[in-house]
């Protein structure tokens, strides 16, 4: 498997956030996690892949993704990438940074959305990209401390308003929590999160939640985006993926203890939402 570790980073005690510009020929990089918060901007490197937890894409020309959690393990490699001379910025932000009673007020409030969402790495579209990279640019080439505190705040307020940022791993995998979640599907996925390796029936889930099963499930979708058989697959997928990297019990093991009847089901649907069947998952890794 590939080796992975927890990052020392850069930022000193008294740095709120560290800033890292580079030319490069090649990812060389090895797949790590750290608690604090990272902005990575990568340009020229149509071809490459990026890993964030158990999600695994090829990128394009431009690619921007915000992350955190020492659960979060991501690295980006060469792929089919031949380009020489590859653009990277990594901002590392101080996570108490976040702390404290400014940030529960209403000005901040996208910006904490976003921070909650990065907890499963969060990738912005090209379209955006293009708009802010000269915001991103500025601010790595920035010497006045105070200015570049600015132009930070700034970067992040843009980015929590892009509409079509992408959540990239799966809830389940990263462990990420959602402070803003209605109390009745907190419920809902508190239980599965306690009973995912049991049968669990809409119908259950339905009673917990005092509705019928129609009824549980318009509203299961309205505030989730997904179906609740969906979600208790994609649970499960995504807690799989974790015992993959994590442990060395076998395919099968994992499928069983994870709620899946039958070894092909299980590698259908892992196939289905990660492109590849488990074993080629942790290969990858």
């Amino acid at each position: 498997m590939r080796e992975s570790f927890t990052e020392i980073t850069r930022l000193e005690p008294l740095d709120i956030f560290y800033v890292g510009e580079r030319h490069k020929t090649y990812f060389e990089y090895p797949s790590h996690c750290h608690e604090v918060y990272e902005l990575n901007y990568v340009e020229n490197a149509a071809g490459a892949t990026r890993t964030i937890g158990d999600s695994f894409e090829t990128i394009g020309a431009l690619d921007l993704v915000l992350m955190t959690g020492s659960k979060l393990f991501h690295v980006w490699e060469q792929g089919t990438c031949p380009q020489h001379d590859i653009y990277e910025i990594t901002i590392h932000i101080d996570p108490n940074t976040f702390r404290g009673t400014m940030m529960d007020k209403r000005a901040f409030a996208s910006i904490r959305r976003m921070l909650e969402r990065a907890q499963r790495g969060l990738a912005f579209p090209e379209a955006a990209i293009q708009i802010l990279r000269e915001d991103i640019v500025n601010l790595a080439q920035s010497n006045d401390s105070f200015a570049s505190v600015i132009r930070l705040w700034n970067l992040l307020y843009r980015l929590s308003l892009v509409d079509d940022a992408r959540e990239l791993a799966s809830a389940s995998f990263t462990e990420a929590q959602d402070g803003n979640e209605d109390a009745r599907v907190q419920k809902i996925k508190e239980f599965i999160a306690a009973n995912y390796m049991s049968d669990i029936s809409v119908q259950e889930m339905a009673e917990m939640s005092c509705m019928n099963v129609d009824a549980f499930s318009r509203f299961f979708r309205n505030k989730t985006g997904r179906k609740p058989n969906r979600y208790l697959i994609d649970y499960r997928l995504g807690v799989a993926a974790r015992m993959l990297l994590t442990t060395q019990l076998s395919v099968s093991e994992i499928g069983f203890s994870c709620g899946f009847n039958t070894l092909s089901h299980f590698n259908r649907l892992f196939r289905e939402s990660k492109g590849c069947t488990p074993t080629e998952f942790r290969e990858r890794f």
